[in-house]
């Protein structure tokens, strides 16, 4: 037994605390936004790239093309994969930048179709998608590419999946914890110019269609000294200027503005200039217009804007006339900023000399476009608003009540003649006129005139009575002195 116990005092039991584990975890959603970004940055890589291999596997045969090998071409299509996020091209001495506006737009689409997947997610976490885009698109660009300076692409590297996070962030659910407070003027004025601005995309682009088609034999000449020798050719040279017809719509909106745009240095094309230079064999720079038609033309935008006037009144109105002024106020502003930005993106670089500028002229065609736009809209919802409806009618009344109180005026002046002009005995037949004039003008005299034309005719009667009796006075003592003679 007490070997046993003994056995039993000896045996200890040791208790070992688990260690604390640390889990490092990323927010929920920030790796599927950023996963959206590096997607959306390589399908957008891809889509330059394959069509640019396909290009040179249909001319690979030609003379000029001997010395290209497949690298080349990889190492091209990158280049012009930095050339659309707006850096410069650099060859030898000579440098190019030419930013496809639609294939932006396709970039924002195409990243804000990918954020799709992170809607679960709190939308605060669509932000990291950011990042993902903007360091997969510059290794792209500097990583691959050979001739491509890869720090001017961090602006629109940046911009694509700022625009498309933005987007789906105003998309999300209203269970948002962080809401901007806006007042109703501000967030209509700022959708309303958001919506103008597309309209205005397509206004100009019908000004461009017509333009192309009243210049198409040019076009087609152009086309034809690019040298096309297959049809591959011609269609991988119409979709290169497919992807430019945005820029060359907001050239389209310059020119309508006032200030034009230039095609080269030296060669401002405006409603009120048309000069006769050398243009680059680029078949869309046919449609420049040959002639200067004057001023006129800012009228379009004008008309513009007083459409724009009229949905604010129709669709967006209020019961005051100062907030659908402020309301059209900001709406212009937006348009005008919106036309800005995508300014400063369609300039082009061709080469050195007069072909180092070919764009709008930016700062002012934003400012023309602002006014124009501004002045439609604001003149239009001045005069169309209720309360500058019943303002104009009050003055209306006003103006007419004060011509009738003048004309009864001038009408009961005409009526009463002065007292001065009123002989002190006139004839029966002068009273007999006076008589009858009263009686045709006593719809425009008051009592008081019939009572005194009434005792003027009394006094007349008894004036004559007197005269009567003194004449049979006279006659019957003429008569007495007579009858006494004779006696």
């Amino acid at each position: 037994m007490s070997e046993d116990t003994t056995a039993a005092e000896r045996t200890t039991v040791t208790t070992v605390s688990a260690r604390p584990t640390i889990r490092v975890a990323l927010p929920q959603g920030w790796a599927r936004a950023v996963l959206s970004g590096i997607e959306a940055a390589l399908l957008g890589w891809a889509l330059v790239v394959v069509p640019t291999l396909i290009a040179y596997a249909a001319v690979a045969s030609n003379q000029w093309l001997v010395s290209t090998t497949w690298e080349d071409a990889f190492h091209f299509a990158s280049d012009l994969w930095g050339a659309a996020l707006g850096a410069q091209v650099v060859s030898g001495e000579v440098s190019y930048r030419a930013v496809p506006l639609l294939f932006v737009l396709v970039l924002i689409g195409l990243t804000k179709l990918l954020l799709l997947q992170g809607r679960r997610f709190p939308a605060a976490a669509q932000w990291m998608a950011i990042p993902g885009f903007t360091v997969t698109a510059l290794l792209l660009a500097g990583g691959i590419g050979t001739h491509v300076r890869v720090l001017g692409a961090f602006p629109l590297a940046i911009a694509i999946p700022l625009i498309a996070a933005a987007w789906e962030v105003a998309l999300a659910p209203h269970s948002l914890e962080l809401r901007l407070e806006m007042p109703r003027w501000l967030s209509s004025g700022v959708r309303t110019g958001w919506r103008a601005s597309w309209v205005l995309a397509a206004y100009g682009g019908l000004f461009l269609l017509i333009s192309v088609t009243q210049s198409w034999s040019r076009i087609r000449g152009i086309h034809e000294l690019l040298l096309p020798t297959s049809t591959v050719d011609s269609t991988m040279i119409t979709l290169a200027q497919v992807l430019f017809i945005p820029n060359a719509i907001v050239w389209a909106l310059s020119w309508l503005a006032g200030p034009g745009f230039f095609m080269g240095s030296d060669a401002l094309h405006s409603p009120a200039s048309a000069p006769t230079m050398p243009i680059p064999a680029i078949p869309l720079f046919g449609a420049t217009p040959v002639s200067a038609p004057g001023t006129w033309v800012i009228l379009a935008l004008v008309l513009f804007g007083v459409g724009v006037g009229v949905f604010v009144r129709l669709r967006r109105g209020s019961e005051s006339l100062l907030d659908d002024l402020y309301q059209g106020g900001i709406a212009a502003v937006v348009v005008a900023a919106v036309y800005l930005v995508t300014s400063l993106g369609s300039a082009v670089v061709l080469g050195n000399g007069r072909l180092t500028f070919l764009g709008p002229r930016m700062s002012l065609s934003a400012l023309c476009l602002f006014a124009e736009v501004a002045l439609g809209i604001l003149l239009t919802v001045a005069v169309s608003h209720p309360v500058s409806v019943a303002w104009a009618r009050e003055l209306v009344g006003a103006g007419k009540a004060r011509v009738r109180e003048h004309r009864h005026h001038e009408a009961a002046a005409g009526a009463v003649a002065p007292v001065e002009l009123v002989p002190e005995t006139p004839s029966e037949d002068v009273l007999d006129e006076t008589a009858g004039d009263a009686v045709e003008n006593s719809d425009g005299v008051d009592a008081v005139d019939a009572r005194e034309d009434e005792a003027a005719e009394n006094v007349a009667d008894e004036t004559q009575v007197a005269e009567n009796l003194g004449d049979d006075a006279e006659a019957a003592s003429a008569s007495e002195e007579e009858d006494a003679l004779s006696n």
